[in-house]
């Protein structure tokens, strides 16, 4: 369990993400690290921060940290995965997101987790299984929420077909 100071920054972090402000979150999650480096969580959002400051070999080198600590850490997979295919990196990318969907999910994050890999390879109704999954451990959680009602949409277009 993180010390309080510790949990406090990784809370500020996320919603210094959650409103974009990318280099507030850096500036927060840095001196998390310094508290506790051994921290997977900490080195989540580190990789996290990083990929949305497109800083995508910084955010796998991170990703990497955190999966040293916790080797099934979904999100951290998924978030790695994405980052491969921002610098071209296809197939390391499709081995986390196929490492990720092979995981037995543990709790909310891990069902969002998982979700988003499928989304990334458009398997839009078993995403939505996954965020289902993730509301049920969490009923308040937006982001489950969220990312569920952005699957319906795209789960229509790929049962569709296009006639001539």
């Amino acid at each position: 369990m993180p010390n309080p100071s510790v949990a406090s920054l990784l809370e500020q972090g996320h919603n210094q993400l959650d409103r974009g402000e990318y280099q507030a979150a850096l500036q927060i999650f840095q001196q998390a690290v310094v508290l506790e480096p051994q921290n997977p969580q900490v080195s989540y959002g580190l990789g996290l921060t990083c990929y949305h400051l497109e800083q995508y070999q910084e955010s796998i080198g991170y990703l990497n940290q955190a999966l040293r600590i916790k080797p099934n850490y979904i999100l951290a997979l998924v978030r790695r995965g994405l980052a491969y295919q921002k610098i071209d990196q296809a197939q390391q990318a499709q081995a986390d997101l196929d490492r990720a969907i092979a995981l037995t999910p543990q709790d909310s994050e891990d069902w969002q987790g998982k979700g988003i890999a499928l989304d990334e390879l458009q398997r839009y109704e078993e995403a939505v299984a996954s965020y289902d999954q993730a509301i049920e451990f969490k009923p308040d959680d937006d982001k489950a929420w969220n990312s569920r009602g952005y699957d319906y949409p795209d789960m229509a277009v790929s049962q569709s077909t296009v006639q001539w």
